[in-house]
């Protein structure tokens, strides 16, 4: 199923980005070039200010020469360079001191005000696939701030961009967070925004007793009638960002269906799961598996604030 936005509505308008500040964590690996190329794409895309970030640590005991703490910096400043200079020109630059490296990197977000950080994936993870690690999960739960992981070997993908944006949606506020912060990208890059939603069209442990009974063609009733609905309200919330959209419904296991919208878009924003503290950043079942094998960027919204 799918809507479109009239074209009077088509980037009118101007308001103050989403997004107005960007951290990468940067390595000496593969993956964190990954991070800086990702970083780039969405502060191209957003106008937002792009900070490159290495974190070392400093041991408490006597150390060779090589490991010092000046060494250290040294390195880490170098490695800053050489991806500013290859894939972020004009980025700035800050090199952080702790034996935590997710630490570390809340504290940079928090100290200088960041809007999204963008990191690698982990080296365990497929070529061209996202999977976090153990360093980005320590970030989860206590993060408040939006949170994107590049897939491996972006870098070298000379065609990189932000191109096709898709959005899950589930009519719930968490989803409303995402759809407007991944509009407020899609305006920037000058692209459409892919709206996907899915009902869940699985029969719930708990009532296949109760619904043992019904014919099969009053589940898939019930069924049309929600996914009418969550296309209605959809629609709606896209049209509110007044950015160009389209909308589709499908049926299913969420996660199975966002993983395969995962293979045609450059960039899936999805909201955090729908209890839990607010104004943190939470994954539910389907971010877990968006996170460990989506085929593309995955950028993960925070809860937004009660009111």
């Amino acid at each position: 199923m799918t809507a479109s936005a009239p074209a009077s509505r088509r980037r009118s308008g101007s308001r103050r980005p989403v997004i107005a500040r960007i951290a990468a964590g940067i390595d000496g690996f593969p993956e964190g070039r990954d991070a800086a190329a990702l970083g780039q794409s969405l502060a191209k895309a957003t106008g937002a200010e792009l900070m490159l970030v290495a974190v070392h640590s400093s041991a408490p005991l006597p150390v060779p020469p090589a490991l010092s703490y000046s060494n250290l910096r040294k390195q880490s400043q170098l490695v800053l360079r050489d991806v500013r200079d290859s894939l972020a020109p004009g980025a700035r630059t800050l090199t952080a001191t702790d034996y935590s490296v997710p630490r570390a990197l809340h504290r940079v977000v928090h100290r200088h005000h960041r809007d999204l950080l963008v990191v690698g994936s982990s080296r365990q993870g497929a070529e061209g696939h996202v999977r976090i690690g153990k360093r980005t999960r320590q970030l989860l739960c206590h993060f408040e701030c939006a949170l994107a992981v590049a897939p491996r070997g972006l870098h070298a993908n000379p065609q990189r961009g932000v191109r096709r944006i898709g959005v899950g949606y589930d009519g719930s506020a968490e989803s409303d967070a995402a759809l407007r912060l991944a509009a407020s990208i899609a305006t920037g890059a000058g692209v459409d925004l892919h709206v996907h939603a899915v009902v869940d069209d699985r029969v719930p442990v708990f009532a296949r007793s109760v619904l043992s009974g019904l014919v099969e063609n009053e589940w898939n009733e019930a069924i049309t009638a929600e996914m009418g609905e969550i296309r209605a309200r959809a629609v709606a919330a896209a049209e509110r960002t007044n950015t160009p959209f389209d909308v589709e419904v499908a049926r299913g296991r969420p996660a199975d269906v966002l993983l395969k919208l995962s293979e045609n878009v450059d960039l899936l924003v999805i909201g955090s799961r729908e209890w839990g503290p607010t104004a943190r950043l939470l994954l539910g079942s389907t971010g877990e598996a968006l996170m460990h094998d989506s085929a593309c960027a995955v950028l993960a919204v925070p809860r937004p604030v009660s009111r």
